[in-house]
């Protein structure tokens, strides 16, 4: 229901819970509790998981270039301004994401959503919610929108840059007023979040191509924070890779392989062109292949061996050639790596929710990867 509180509108919903008279059995008061709807949507947030977990101790790296994103994504985290993550796919944008949402607002909810895979014509509902009536379809209670159910938290839009531009000034809007109108509204609802923002793609360019508002655009790099791709971070690759060995044995209870002297070679001369993503996938992977707990050559992915041996064939022809031989039955990336998906999803007993958690990914990348790979529960 609808109460105004100081001449404005505002959502509410009330319970009553009556006192019966024990003598005449009759109800002679009733106790009416309010609850402002903002209240409620924080609460259910906390209860069904819409939260981060990763902090800023779960960055693994020595490198300059992670160690200066870090610096700047813990110096800037407690500020209330917008936050801007440029980097390419892989590099573990969402992970700097939930690392500030943690240190400046943990209590409070953490709401993703994916420009780029949420269908063109729901995003505005997603993002700011209807009316009940408001289009063909909609529920008949209306709903909040992410943006509400951010209120008191953070709301991080990746790959911002696939957001229609129609609606960039709408959001601009709400950055600006710090209030949200549902489609069909007439009301507006004062909303309190941080956004934080993600892209792989160049927005000035996009600016230029009118395919992005230039207003929204300095609105949303108030802080710019750059993360590198793992090619330049080589030094990180070895830590990376023992990282997630060791983390991925741990949650499958299995004994933690070693890494050989010869895979390590070859992952520190890999170019990574998934990047951190992908040397997750590929260890995740290795893990599941190794065989005597040591990990050796052809337990990684095809495409990485491949790879490798192509760019030093000019030296060690022969090798190489023996090397490929033995690895021509194996799956290839993308193989390996839908059934590296499909033993979470058979491990978590089919639950979504649980083989994300498992695999350290988000459910848009989840579904995603389920379309892509053609894999149902």
């Amino acid at each position: 229901m609808e109460l105004k509180v100081k001449g404005k509108k505002e959502p509410y919903m009330f319970n009553i819970h009556p006192i019966i008279n024990p003598t005449s059995k009759t109800m002679d008061v009733a106790i009416i509790r309010l609850y402002h709807t903002s209240k409620v949507n924080a609460l259910v947030n906390s209860v069904v998981g819409a939260r981060a977990k990763f902090t800023f101790q779960d960055i693994v790296g020595e490198s300059e270039g992670i160690k200066k994103a870090k610096y700047l994504a813990e110096r800037f985290a407690d500020s209330p301004e917008n936050i801007l993550l440029i980097g390419e796919s892989g590099t573990g944008k969402e992970l700097f994401v939930q690392a500030i949402h943690n240190k400046s607002r943990p209590n409070g909810p953490f709401i993703a959503i994916n420009c780029a895979a949420m269908p063109r014509n729901l995003i505005e509902s997603e993002l700011f919610g209807y009316e009940p009536g408001a289009f063909t379809g909609a529920n008949k209670n209306g709903s909040p929108g992410k943006i509400e159910l951010a209120n008191g938290g953070t709301l991080f839009l990746d790959e911002i840059g696939d957001m229609p531009i129609e609606l960039q000034a709408v959001l601009l809007r709400v950055l600006e007023d710090k209030q949200v109108t549902r489609i069909g509204g007439k009301y507006s609802r004062a909303v309190d979040f941080r956004l934080v923002a993600a892209t792989n793609k160049n927005l000035l360019e996009l600016v230029e191509q009118k395919s992005f508002r230039e207003d929204l655009y300095f609105r949303l790099s108030v802080i710019r924070i750059e993360i590198p791709p793992l090619r330049q971070r080589p030094e990180d690759i070895l830590l990376l890779a023992e990282h997630f060995v060791q983390s991925y044995s741990q949650k499958m209870n299995l004994p933690t392989p070693e890494i050989s002297d010869a895979v390590r070679q070859i992952i520190q001369e890999y170019h990574w062109p998934g990047n951190v993503r992908q040397l997750e996938n590929a260890m995740i992977y290795a893990v599941n292949m190794a065989q005597g707990g040591i990990i050796q050559p052809e337990c990684l992915p095809n495409e990485i061996f491949r790879a490798t041996n192509k760019k030093s064939s000019h030296t060690q022809q022969a090798t190489s050639n023996q090397a490929t031989l033995r690895i021509s039955d194996l799956l290839s990336y993308q193989e390996s790596e839908a059934i590296v998906i499909r033993n979470a999803l058979a491990r978590t007993s089919g639950n979504i929710t649980s083989a994300c958690k498992l695999l350290k990914i988000s459910k848009a990348t989840m579904y995603k990867k389920m379309k892509e790979y053609g894999i149902k529960v």
